[in-house]
């Protein structure tokens, strides 16, 4: 696996076969920073900005952000054994300053260290995470204005209804869903 674009273009990111494990391919990681980019024009949202990555597995998502400005990840990972993949490959890539990570359920998280302009989540696909990731970004009342919450989840995946209306831009590339919301 590999960083597609920016500053850390092609640097390997190292994985482990597991079963829990599913990091977001090179296809949907793209269609994620087009999607910003272009579609939602939020080219301003990576200057001194935070971003929170809820699962962050290999941490591929926040690398390529940081690859292409964003300034900081929170990156949450559960499992010891990811995690400690997820540490060797911030060191090699030497993004230590722009990232801090933990190892912790992110539901068990009563406060995190910074507002955050930007959220990924893309929790384990059965085991009904998202409404409830989604609803404790909420709670905890981490988001800056104007903020967005991209969620990486099933084709058939529905998001809560009371969502609904938070919904900036929705597509599916083969069996993975990309939703983007806003929140003022």
């Amino acid at each position: 696996m590999i960083i597609t674009a920016g500053s850390l273009k092609s640097k390997k990111i190292y994985s482990i076969k597991n079963r829990v494990l599913r990091p977001t391919l090179n296809k949907i990681r793209q269609a994620i920073f087009n999607i910003l980019l272009h579609s939602l024009e939020l080219d301003k949202w990576k200057k001194e900005s935070y971003m929170l990555d809820a699962f962050a597995g290999t941490g591929i998502v926040s690398f390529e952000a940081i690859s292409r400005g964003m300034f900081h990840s929170t990156l949450i990972e559960k499992d010891s054994v990811i995690y400690s993949v997820l540490q060797e490959n911030i060191r090699n890539l030497s993004i230590d300053d722009n990232t801090n990570t933990i190892n912790e359920n992110f539901f068990n998280l009563k406060n995190l260290p910074h507002q955050y302009k930007l959220a990924f989540l893309d929790p384990p696909y059965n085991e009904g995470l998202l409404n409830a990731s989604i609803e404790l970004i909420n709670d905890l009342k981490i988001l800056k204005k104007k903020s967005l919450i991209i969620c990486e989840t099933k084709k058939s995946f529905q998001i809560k209804s009371e969502f609904n209306k938070y919904i900036k831009h929705e597509k599916c590339y083969g069996n993975t869903r990309l939703i983007f919301l806003t929140f003022n």
